[in-house]
């Protein structure tokens, strides 16, 4: 028993004994060493490996399945061997060039040829077959389908499903009765390689091809020049967005740190115009700090929309600088200054590291009441409110010419098992240590005011002048007997409350109206 491999050919697997494959493999390696390197070369090699599988597939049976040396033989022979058409130096002796197929008769198939076709190559293909013009064919055709044969049509398309195509030169080869011998498939495939050749020349020289080479190359030069002046166009249009949001917010920026100006926009939400910069720092950094804080504002913001102004020039007017100092100059002080920023940033959060409240308590005097009325100040006559700064809970006002931070105090009601009405203020802020804790409770202005049945609360608690921003708070919780009740002055809605009610009535709806606390919360009287 002689050992077998299994082995691929051209998609086709064959099991094959140790010594045809050792034959074959010398003969496809000896063909590869002379085609490799042509022309073509992979081309031919494929279609005779193809050729190969089909040889060989030809003679597998039930009873003989591995491929065999005699059989590797028979089609090396048919094929036809390197050195029948190597030269004599290549094949490595000198003998006879020609090759013999043992008499047997050349097989002629019918193929339908794709390089020749009009619909699917069936015409061509039976003129390759009957060695004629397959314009007869193509002719008689179309006759038998004007002389009403129209089973000519089912006929070509049974042809075009059954018959099929000539893609390999082995293939094309059969279908013209020629032996797909090496020698033949290189013929065939170097004389197409020729033909494709000799009719790129063919166009590459004719004058249509030159002057259409000619337009393209105009055209292309005249796009690149409508592309340039796109870019161009655009670039002006660039740079004139740029020179007007950069001269318009360096502008707008110098004034507002000179005079005060709309640096900070409405459309914030903190900040609208007129704000004084310079004064508005000193509630909220360090002493000292101010004039530092804004000279590094001047820069964070300054410089980019220098930057913007330059390069928005430079897009319009197209000016060279070679001068490469200066900017890297101005992005490194532009660093620098982020750098300080973000530490000076960092050091006042320390003065929030710590908090501490104060809670002061005071019975209101009108133990007969049933209703406790509910009221807002007013402000007082030398306390003036600045608009223009307005910070969620907190704002600046003018007291006695004296600008100062206000914020709105929180009010709460909850009710309790004693008879009489209270209230309660809590202080909230926060600092460094203990000591900067109780100087911010101290600096807390908070007042109400009782009077028979009436509570006044003032719509504002104030810092002392030169009081910093401590994230300070006032909660003021007024204490309601249960049965008893309470009415919110409309006025009330100018203050922080946030009051849970069986009606599911909003804040704002609930000011004008009275309430009666009941074990399960505030109830509108009816």
């Amino acid at each position: 028993m002689k050992k077998t491999f299994t082995i691929n050919i051209s998609g086709s697997v064959f099991h094959i004994e140790e010594d045809a494959f050792e034959k074959l493999q010398d003969y496809l390696q000896r063909l590869n060493q002379y085609f490799g390197n042509q022309t073509g070369g992979q081309e031919i090699l494929q279609d005779i490996e193809s050729r190969i599988a089909e040889l060989l597939q030809d003679k597998i049976t039930e009873t003989q399945e591995a491929v065999t040396m005699e059989w590797v033989e028979e089609v090396t022979d048919r094929m036809g061997k390197p050195e029948d058409f190597m030269d004599p130096e290549q094949s490595g002796s000198a003998g006879d060039t020609t090759t013999e197929l043992k008499g047997e008769k050349i097989r002629k198939r019918l193929y339908r040829d794709p390089e020749n076709r009009v619909l699917g190559g069936v015409g061509s293909g039976m003129g390759a077959y009957f060695n004629i013009d397959p314009v007869f064919i193509r002719i008689l055709f179309v006759l038998l389908v004007f002389l009403g044969a129209g089973i000519s049509i089912i006929v070509y398309l049974v042809f075009w499903i059954v018959v099929p195509v000539a893609r390999t030169t082995a293939q094309r080869l059969e279908m013209k009765g020629e032996e797909p011998t090496i020698s033949n498939i290189q013929k065939t495939i170097q004389e197409e390689v020729k033909e494709v050749k000799d009719s790129f020349t063919k166009i590459n020289q004719s004058e249509s091809f030159k002057k259409g080479k000619e337009a393209a190359s105009k055209a292309g030069q005249a796009s690149v020049q409508v592309l340039k002046r796109l870019v161009r166009a655009l670039g002006i249009f660039l740079g004139g967005l740029l020179i007007f949001f950069g001269f318009i917010g360096l502008v707008t920026f110098l004034v507002s740190l000179a005079v005060g100006g709309s640096v900070f926009h409405a459309n914030s939400g903190m900040f609208q115009p007129d704000v004084d910069l310079p004064n508005l720092l000193g509630f909220f950094v360090s002493p000292g700090l101010v004039s530092v804080a804004i000279l590094l504002i001047v820069l964070i913001i300054g410089i980019p929309l220098l930057a913007t102004l330059f390069v928005g020039t430079k897009l319009v007017f197209r000016y060279k600088t070679n001068n490469k100092l200066i900017g890297l100059g101005a992005f490194g002080i532009w660093l620098v200054a982020l750098i300080i920023t973000i530490a000076i940033t960092a050091g006042q959060f320390n003065n929030f590291m710590l908090e501490d409240t104060t809670t002061a308590g005071k019975p209101i005097g009108c133990q007969s009441c049933k209703t406790l009325y509910l009221q807002s100040g007013t402000l007082p006559a030398k306390m003036d409110i600045e608009k223009n700064i307005d910070m969620d809970d907190f704002l600046v006002a003018t007291v006695n010419g004296n600008q100062v931070l206000a914020g709105r105090p929180h009010l709460k009601l909850e009710a309790t098992d004693g008879s009489d009405f209270s209230v309660i203020i809590k202080r909230k802020a926060r600092g460094k240590n203990n000591e900067a804790i109780q100087n911010s409770l101290k600096q807390i202005q908070y007042e109400v005011n009782s009077k028979d049945s009436t509570l006044v609360l003032d719509q504002f608690f104030t810092l002392d002048n030169q009081a910093k921003w401590r994230n300070q708070e006032v909660l003021v919780t007024v204490k309601v007997p249960k049965g008893k009740m309470v009415h919110l002055g409309k006025d009330l809605d100018q203050m922080q409350f946030d009051f849970e009610n069986l009606n599911n009535l909003w804040n704002k709806e609930m000011t004008g109206k009275t309430w009666t606390m009941t074990p399960e919360g505030l109830a509108l009287k009816e």
